[in-house]
């Protein structure tokens, strides 16, 4: 270092750059309150859309997988500035199933958006019943038992 220079310091905000996610929620984790549960934050949220994918329940499970399937779509909820930490929360929360994959969402303003989305791959198609997942009936028959579940995990 040059004698008589002093090194430049960076103001605060250019000195840590969190990277952020986005989360493409289309199950128990498009409730807010299950969404805080599970990574103890609230993020800001709208309404999108994954075009090739369906919904369907998973035997023995109160909640849904997405396969894909030509044709189809599956509305739900895009998640915006979700941190690393919140992330791995997510990943911890989430079946040995599914597979975590970027895919592009669609908001109801017609923007496109690269999300990350829980998938179950071809592999585990077997776990999916062919019955579409309703999220009005889960919050009516097992939405309080469920919080109460995602909140003992995150203890």
């Amino acid at each position: 270092m040059d004698q008589g220079r002093r090194p430049v310091k960076l103001p605060f905000f250019a000195q840590r750059t969190a990277v952020m996610f986005k989360i493409f929620a289309y199950g128990t984790l498009q409730v807010p309150e299950v969404m805080r549960a599970v990574t103890g934050s609230v993020f800001p949220s709208q309404p999108a859309r994954l075009h090739g994918f369906a919904r369907y329940r998973i035997r023995n499970r109160v909640y849904p997988g997405l396969r894909k399937e030509t044709g189809s779509f599956t509305d739900g909820v895009l998640y915006e500035d979700v941190s690393a930490r919140a992330l791995k929360d997510l990943d911890a929360f989430e079946d040995d199933f599914y597979r975590r994959e970027t895919l592009t969402v669609v908001t109801r303003t017609g923007i496109q958006a690269d999300a990350e989305v829980y998938i179950v791959p071809p592999a585990h198609y077997r776990l999916l019943v062919r019955r579409s997942w309703n999220l009005e009936d889960f919050k009516e028959t097992w939405l309080r038992e469920f919080l109460t579940h995602c909140r003992r995990l995150s203890n």
